[in-house]
């Protein structure tokens, strides 16, 4: 069953690891047959504060097993710490809605 990794992210400072992090993550999550659909601050917030200042990463995934995998590899967990101090990520998986 498909599953999203949807990440929300307020970058506090953008460190130069941040840029590399970006590449490579996207690098490292075509090999587990993912692909991202959105990565980038909303264009226009509709509605409440939360989103203000933050940007939203959804990645689509074949299986919650390939999208554990990725989060688990050591590619990512390398690329990963790119990012450490460039601001706070909150992040899960979620199944696609049944047809």
């Amino acid at each position: 069953m498909t599953v999203y990794q949807i990440a929300v992210a307020k970058i506090t400072a953008r460190t130069p690891g941040l840029m590399e992090y970006v590449k490579k993550s996207g690098e490292i999550i075509a090999k587990f047959g993912a692909e991202y659909i959105v990565r980038g601050p909303a264009d226009s917030v509709l509605e409440g504060d939360y989103l203000q200042g933050r940007s939203v990463i959804i990645s689509k995934w074949p299986s919650i097993e390939k999208a554990q995998e990725f989060w688990n590899s050591p590619d990512y967990q390398a690329a990963k710490k790119l990012r450490e101090g460039s601001g706070v990520y909150d992040i899960g998986l979620f199944n696609e809605v049944p047809k």
